[in-house]
């Protein structure tokens, strides 16, 4: 019988490991506690009771990956920040050979004077991450893939088992003709109601073109353990370049929901940057101040106000960025206590 996990190769973690940023760099001075899981034997595994720490937890997993639903270019920026702020280490990558077609998405090479170099393959990788409050979980990250989505599907939810993740957060974003203006709006979608009850803005009966992310989900669904997804909703006329505010929005609410204290404040700081730039050029452009009027009426006139966050109570107003921010601290540090 085929084993699921042949599609994966296993890093075994070496003593002393650091932390790493994305170029694979060892660049922090503290040592990642002994992580959650173990690998063995080209094997991953749950550390044992005796190994593990008093404060662990239930694993949990958060998905994002460039390529279908990757609005504003989510992925990358949630995944640089999660690396290149937390300790983390690599678990496993999948198979990119078998995974992936080159010649639909042409990866880069860089060339100089007479020799190539820098070659940036797609990927498909999975981490622990310490959130930081040094709570682990599990990262999925890298591109879409182009083939055997059954197969990698089987392979997650084979990781799950072994694991024993508690709950699956998949967060993507979609182009949407709404204003820059306005709040950030999201589809929430999944099994667990009180993750994604009154938090949709928009949650339309439609036929879509399907995404790994989609098939994966529901795959997870169709097996009985916990799946939630967010879907932001980004300007569609900001859609193709990065928009830092989608990668805020995509942490904040998977923190909340996976009850980690994830890292915002650059992309804040980026997004505020962004922001700027872009009423500078709509301020120049009368057609474009044109266009943000007319998403600005319809937005106003189809916008809910029930809309409820996961960070505040019920009958409190859905906050701007900074009060996010606030609440989400504030809501770690009660479930922390409870």
């Amino acid at each position: 019988m085929r084993d699921p996990l042949d599609l994966l190769h296993v890093y075994p973690a070496e003593p002393g490991f650091v932390g790493q940023d994305e170029t694979g760099e060892g660049v922090y001075d503290y040592t990642l506690p002994d992580g959650a899981v173990r690998a063995e034997g080209g094997d991953l595994m749950l550390r044992d009771a005796s190994g593990a720490s008093e404060e662990r937890r239930d694993l949990n997993m958060l998905v994002s990956w460039a390529g279908h639903g990757d609005a504003g270019t989510l992925s990358e920026q949630l995944t640089d920040s999660l690396l290149s702020t937390l300790p983390h280490r690599q678990l496993a990558s999948f198979d990119a050979d078998s995974l992936f077609d080159y010649r639909t998405r042409r990866p880069q090479v860089t060339f100089s004077e007479s020799r190539f170099s820098d070659y940036r393959g797609p990927h498909l990788d999975l981490y622990e991450v310490r959130d930081s409050q040094g709570q682990p979980f599990l990262l999925l990250t890298g591109d879409e893939p182009d083939f055997q989505w059954e197969r990698v599907s089987e392979a997650v939810l084979e990781l799950i088992d072994r694991l024993g993740v508690q709950l699956v957060v998949v967060v993507d974003s979609l182009g949407l003709p709404v204003p820059h203006t306005r709040p950030l709006g999201l589809t929430a979608h999944g099994n667990r109601e009180d993750l994604i009850e009154g938090i949709s803005t928009w949650a339309p009966t439609a036929q879509l073109e399907a995404g790994f992310g989609q098939v994966l989900e529901m795959r997870i669904d169709e097996s009985g353990h916990d799946v939630v997804g967010y879907t932001i909703h980004v300007p569609h006329y900001l859609a193709n370049g990065k928009y830092p505010q989608v990668a805020v929005a995509a942490l904040e609410y998977s923190g909340a929901a996976l009850e980690l204290m994830l890292p915002t404040d650059e992309l804040r700081e980026s997004a505020r940057l962004v922001d700027q730039d872009v009423s500078r050029q709509v301020e120049q452009n009368s057609e474009i101040q044109a266009l943000v009027a007319r998403l600005e009426k319809n937005f106003d006139e189809h916008a809910g106000t029930e809309q409820r966050s996961l960070l505040v109570k019920n009958d409190d107003a859905v906050p701007d960025a900074e009060e996010l921010g606030a609440a989400a601290e504030a809501y770690l540090r009660n479930q922390s206590q409870d």
